[in-house]
């Protein structure tokens, strides 16, 4: 029948169901974060926090209060006592000591839970993170599990939105990022009439005075009102998120996304206003969104402060969870166009202020320029009211591309005496009209080497020049021809067009002979750790490629197996401040240092080596002007040194781990061809010895009697000797990959039954049963290698059992295969041996003289089977294991593998 390709309507899809699998199970060491959510302050969150933290303590939870503000609320206090309470650092700034959560104290402690009370707080300066959300954020990759409690008027997203609400601009704020990805939120809502109620009675704040203030600012009932709305909407907004993707993976209701968003930044404060908004679009339409700076040759005209305002911007949208991009181009309009056609941006978010009047005839505003070209492209205009115009453009801000040195305007001027100076040689030779040419001439250079500013003013003066020395009469402002009113005036315009067009090109020129030098450095650095093979020389390479061009000191921290590595090396230790950044960044694979936002006080910035997920050292830069601050640009470049560095050092590494496993293999082949020629020549002579002792052997009424106890002794070593060399053909085998297998079906009670008859002999006083839970499946296997695989281990307790010890097989079906496991009640296993002693001639405990030691070869011959058979086996101790067995001690190891049931053996064949 010929396969129906078509979809099933309805159908889960896989892919989708394992990711929230994974995702459920991931088995990850970073902890879970719960956060507590609420419209203000006053509905519950810390009491809600408190009351499930007890629960859980009385779970058996190891729960630790890192910081609880119970603001003098006595019902809140209570629920603290009878929790254990992390002691606060204290810190000293201006003179005034100040206690914040003591993060290495917790980091030391390691309880299972935390409680960290008010999650947008802002850590006092000293503090390893200028904010509290950051410092949840390294208890969670630490493995640590968070309760926190958060007010939605500190989500960053929504601030804008509750300062018109309620006129007050909340300062501290959460990253939305951060709270999205928070694993369980938990809405804590009261009615606002009840809010009210209970600030009224003196249950929000207890100081005196302050429920009055609070309810004739903050606490009205409008603003209430709306927080509440934003609060439920936000948490509704969560919920569907995860509906939806759940829906998706179950096949039903698939949303159809397809939106991508464009956000415009600019150094207007705007830019706040307008990253929230597309925040909010993002999370309402679940698209991915992306803010956008175009480096335009306007970008060099900026000063300091609205240049550190652009990285500020671009940070907090960042933060918000949007994609940075850089765009370079001379033409705004048409480069954002053609950006997000080529990328497929289906809307476009753009800020709008209304230029002034006397502006207006002159430029169109660059939200205009968008709507006329934009071919397909939604775009959405957030308007800047008047009223909420924190810088409004002025005249000063419109001239400022005019602007240089006074020098440069001096320059200017003698340019014009200098075209003056040279008109005068011509002066008697050509018409006057032509030495205007002249000027342009000098107009144009002086554009070009000083910028616009200059240049309108040396066409400005280049008028009144050629008029005063080369029209008729000489040497005044008169002229005879009207005509040369015209000659003028198109003197004048045509010299600050041209002037204009030149100043911009040349600026244009500027950023992309600078953008050409990055990629020179970039390219060049690329090129150079290509050809180096040792660590030694990639680090010096690196250090020579960044130092120079950005005039800073570079360092680099490799990891080794003592530790950290600095090069170049004899240099200076670096301070104490300077090493727990290094050291921060090598624990968490995060940029540290200046100008960021974990130990901002270090002189240096510190960003992680990182491949494959792995932190390999530090690449620490420091700026030799101390006062110079990184700007994002750099910060960015930087990275990407700092990626090319990781991956030549992860190319050398990964080639030292294939020679060393070249050796390793052509070792391993030595080894097989000297054990496989080592047993087969000891078999025959040890066959032969072991004949003749035992024929002396039945000669024992004729031959003396210590001649027999000589006799007895040798035939069990010869015996053990014989099995040892056994032991080296069939690990030969396994190593070698010739080991055939001769699969047929077996019931595992035959295997065990028989594997039992062989022990007897060994076992002593020990006690050797069995527990078989239910009715158990036929296996497909090799019996005589399986029945080996039990005569190995069970030996293997013997030897660290007592001769009263206990060894029980327990046997049972675990999905499509039998898992069985040896335990005993004997000296267990040491830290760390549980996949050490699986490799070849490794050893667990210590064997007592008392006992025939092993060889180290039993385990290993039982790994190779079982994994031949498409199974697994480990080691554990008893200990570790939550079974409830009937074991008389806790003590012992146990040994477990698992074989495949003979259905799945043999579908597996017939596929």
């Amino acid at each position: 029948m010929k396969p129906d390709n078509r979809r099933t309507e309805g159908r889960p899809d896989p892919d989708k169901l394992l990711k929230l699998v994974e995702n459920e199970t991931s088995g990850s060491p970073r902890g879970h974060l719960k956060v507590f959510f609420g419209s203000s302050a006053g509905v519950g969150k810390t009491y809600a926090m408190l009351g499930e933290a007890r629960r859980r303590q009385a779970e058996g939870r190891d729960v630790l209060v890192g910081v609880v503000e119970h603001h003098g609320r006595t019902e809140t206090a209570a629920l603290v006592e009878g929790l254990p309470v992390l002691p606060l650092l204290e810190i000293e700034h201006r003179g005034v000591v100040v206690r914040e959560f003591d993060l290495d104290g917790a980091l030391a402690r390691k309880p299972s839970l935390i409680l960290m009370d008010e999650f947008a707080h802002s850590n006092a300066p000293g503090s390893r993170h200028p904010k509290r959300w950051q410092d949840v954020e390294e208890l969670l990759d630490n493995g640590i599990d968070v309760y926190t409690t958060l007010n939605v008027q500190h989500l960053e997203s929504v601030n804008d939105q509750v300062a018109r609400l309620t006129g007050i601009w909340v300062k501290e704020t959460v990253p939305d990022t951060i709270f999205e990805a928070a694993d369980e939120i938990a809405l804590v809502d009261i009615p606002s009439d009840d809010l009210l109620k209970r600030l009224v009675e003196g249950k929000v704040y207890v100081a005196e005075g302050a429920n009055k203030r609070a309810a004739e600012n903050f606490f009205k009932k409008s603003n209430l009102l709306a927080l509440r709305e934003m609060a439920l909407r936000r948490t509704a907004e969560r919920v569907d998120a995860q509906s939806d993707e759940l829906n998706a993976a179950m096949g039903q209701n698939e949303a159809q996304l397809g939106q991508k968003i464009m956000l415009l930044i600019g150094p207007d404060p705007l830019s706040t206003r307008l990253i929230r908004h597309a925040k909010r679009m993002s999370v309402r339409g679940r698209a991915p969104w992306f803010a956008v700076y175009l480096q335009s040759d306007r970008h060099e005209q900026l000063d300091e402060k609205d240049r550190t305002r652009v990285e500020q911007y671009l940070r907090l949208a960042e933060s918000l969870g949007a994609q940075i991009v850089r765009l370079s181009g001379a033409r705004p309009a048409q480069d954002i166009l053609a950006y997000a056609q080529q990328n497929g941006f289906t809307r476009i978010v753009v800020g709008y202020r209304r230029p002034p009047l006397w502006l207006k005839p002159f430029r169109a505003t660059f939200a205009q320029a968008l709507i006329e070209q934009s071919d397909g492209i939604e775009i959405t205009v957030v308007h800047g009211a008047t009223g909420q115009t924190r810088e409004p453009v002025t005249a000063a801000a419109v001239i400022r591309p005019y602007l240089a040195r006074p020098l440069d305007y001096l320059l200017a001027t003698a340019m014009v005496a200098l075209c003056t100076a040279i008109g005068f040689v011509f002066r008697d030779h050509t018409p006057s009209n032509n030495l205007a040419m002249i000027y342009l001439t000098g107009v144009v250079i002086v554009a070009a080497r000083l910028g616009l500013g200059p240049s309108v003013l040396a066409s400005i003066l280049s008028v009144p020049a050629f008029n005063f020395f080369f029209t008729d009469p000489y040497y005044t402002f008169n002229f005879y021809d009207t005509y040369y009113y015209v000659t003028f005036a198109f003197m004048l315009v045509t010299s600050l067009v041209v002037g204009s067009l030149t100043a911009r090109l040349s600026r244009h020129a500027r950023l992309v002979s600078n953008r050409e030098r990055e990629t020179q450095i970039l390219y060049g650095l690329t090129r150079s750790l290509s050809a180096e093979r040792s660590i030694d020389m990639i680090c010096e390479v690196a250090t020579r490629h960044i130092s120079e061009p950005f005039s800073l000191d570079v360092t680099l921290f490799v990891k080794t197996p003592a530790g950290l590595k600095a090069y170049p090396e004899g240099m200076s230790a670096p301070d104490m401040r300077e090493t727990g950044a290094i050291n921060w960044v090598v624990a968490n694979g995060q940029m540290a240092g200046r100008n960021t936002d974990t130990m901002p006080s270090a002189n240096g910035l510190y960003l992680p080596l990182l491949a494959e997920k792995e932190t390999l050292g530090v690449l620490g830069l420091t700026a030799r002007d101390n006062g110079h601050p990184f700007t994002g640009a750099e910060i960015l470049q930087f990275e990407a040194f700092a990626s090319l560095i990781a991956g030549a050092l992860q190319r050398v590494r990964r080639s030292d781990e294939a020679a060393e496993s070249k050796v390793e293999s052509e070792n391993e082949k030595l080894r097989n061809v000297l054990l496989s020629s080592l047993s087969h020549d000891l078999r025959t002579p040890l066959t032969v010895m072991n004949g003749s002792v035992s024929t002396l052997l039945r000669m024992r009424k004729e031959l003396p009697r210590k001649a027999m106890d000589e006799l007895t002794s040798l035939w069990g070593q010869l015996t053990r000797l014989q099995k040892f060399v056994g032991n080296l053909l069939d690990m030969a085998a396994i190593t070698s990959g010739h080991m055939k297998l001769n699969f047929q079906p077996y019931m595992i009670q035959e295997i065990i039954g028989a594997a039992l008859g062989r022990v007897q002999a060994t076992k002593g006083g020990r006690t050797l049963r069995t527990q078989i839970s239910g009715n158990l499946p036929m296996v497909m296997i090799d019996g005589g290698l399986i029945e080996q695989v039990f005569i190995n281990l069970i030996e293997n307790a013997f030897q660290h059992t007592d001769n009263d010890g206990e060894v029980v097989i327990y046997v049972e079906k675990d999905a499509d295969r039998l898992r069985v496991r040896i335990s005993d009640n004997g000296t267990g296993l040491k830290d760390g041996d549980e996949a050490r002693i699986f490799e070849q001639f490794q050893k667990g405990q210590e064997l007592r003289s008392d006992r025939s030691g092993g060889t180290g070869l039993g385990l290993a011959i039982c790994r190779g089977i079982v994994q031949a058979h498409g199974g697994m086996i480990y080691a554990k101790n008893n200990r570790m294991l939550a079974s409830s067995d009937g074991m008389r001690s806790g003590t012992g190891a146990s040994f477990i593998f698992t074989l495949p049931i003979a259905t799945s053996i043999l579908t597996s064949q017939e596929i």
